[in-house]
């Protein structure tokens, strides 16, 4: 019971900095440029000034992926998926350091990746020209690594425990994750293909009205560039929490929106 207490802790203590970065986001950004899964996307007319938009989009994730995370902790004791966030394999130096390093491994690869693939899409370069000024970009990367991560835990644990009233074995369990961490995978690159798709429509930049003009190189970009993550984060949260795995989303999106595109 106490360590389920401390889970929720955390867990909320997580919430809040994510809906902070998200407020502080949209105050320091100053509307140049949106933050993905940003209510900037679309104009709503009751968010009137930066303030009003963060405030905004701080009480969304606050109510959205916060109630989804906390539906997803709440099912994780059900299946005994996720015992606690901040458990002792995450407090040990030796996985702190391990979870750190694949995070910059994964932001490693995502500038590699994105500097392979320009010129080579009609979606090339997007980084290198829609990207929030600093520290903007760190409030992001805050937002991005916490709420896709909470996101993503609710899919994982919610597609568990909905079938694992069906698989019983240990083997099958093992065999029905590798289908949820690629179907989450899959959920995680149709997420990005929107909004990478607003991103390259932005005038004077490339012209992609709508996600079924794309091409198939244009998908194949998105989907090397974000399941690669997506899968690695996955394993992560099984094997050591959903802090390991919000860790390395964040570190990644730090590498590669903070420190390479400074």
């Amino acid at each position: 019971m106490e360590n389920r207490k401390n889970t929720y802790t955390v867990y909320f203590f997580l919430v809040f900095i994510l809906c902070c970065s998200a407020f502080l986001f949209d105050v320091a950004n100053m509307g140049r440029w949106p933050m993905e899964h940003s209510f900037r996307m679309r104009a709503l007319p009751m968010f009137t000034s930066s303030f009003s938009l963060g405030l905004g989009n701080a009480i969304w994730r606050l109510l959205a992926w916060g109630g989804m995370g906390f539906l997803g902790l709440h099912l994780s004791f059900k299946t005994n998926f996720i015992r606690e966030i901040l458990n002792d394999d995450i407090k040990r130096p030796k996985i702190m350091i391990i979870t750190v390093l694949i995070g910059i491994i994964m932001g490693l690869f995502f500038i590699v990746y994105n500097d392979i693939y320009t010129g080579a899409v009609s979606l090339h370069g997007l980084l290198l020209h829609r990207r929030a000024e600093f520290p903007s970009s760190l409030f992001t990367s805050l937002a991005e690594g916490i709420g896709d991560r909470i996101l993503n835990m609710f899919r994982v644990v919610f597609l568990m425990w909905l079938f694992s009233k069906v698989i019983k074995s240990e083997k099958g369990r093992t065999v029905l994750f590798g289908f949820v961490a690629v179907l989450s995978a899959f959920i995680f690159v149709l997420e990005h293909i929107p909004y990478t798709t607003i991103f390259a429509r932005m005038p004077g930049l490339f012209n992609r009205p709508s996600i079924f003009s794309l091409t198939p190189s244009d998908y194949m970009w998105i989907v090397g560039l974000y399941a690669p993550l997506s899968l690695v984060c996955t394993f992560f949260l099984k094997k050591y929490g959903p802090l390991s795995a919000i860790t390395i989303h964040f570190v990644c999106d730090f590498t590669w929106r903070v420190v390479w595109a400074s």
